[in-house]
């Protein structure tokens, strides 16, 4: 090849297209395997977070629970300490008389 048909090519807006396109489809190809990694580690991330949160919930039932029977045990209390007041109310009242 000589000099002269290097430069025609070099030259011509046909090869620049091509390049261009060649460039261009690349890109196209590399930001969409950068894409699907981003996607991967998004499901990968709401899945852990998922996960979190059913463990968080089963947590936050045990407590509700837990809160339940310590609320019953303190209104047993109370009732037992209200008989215990009237008792000694009206046995004071009697040794008072």
């Amino acid at each position: 090849m000589d000099v002269a048909a290097v430069n025609e090519i070099a030259t011509s807006q046909a090869v620049w297209a091509i390049a261009c396109l060649l460039i261009a489809f690349g890109a196209f190809r590399y930001l969409i395997n950068k894409n699907d990694k981003l996607m991967n580690r998004a499901e990968e991330r709401e899945d852990k977070l998922m996960d979190h949160l059913e463990r968080s919930n089963e947590s936050q039932e045990k407590t509700a629970i837990a809160l339940e029977g310590i609320n019953r045990n303190i209104t047993v209390l109370e009732g037992r300490m209200d008989r215990m007041e009237k008792h000694t109310y009206k046995k004071s009242e009697k040794d008072d008389e």
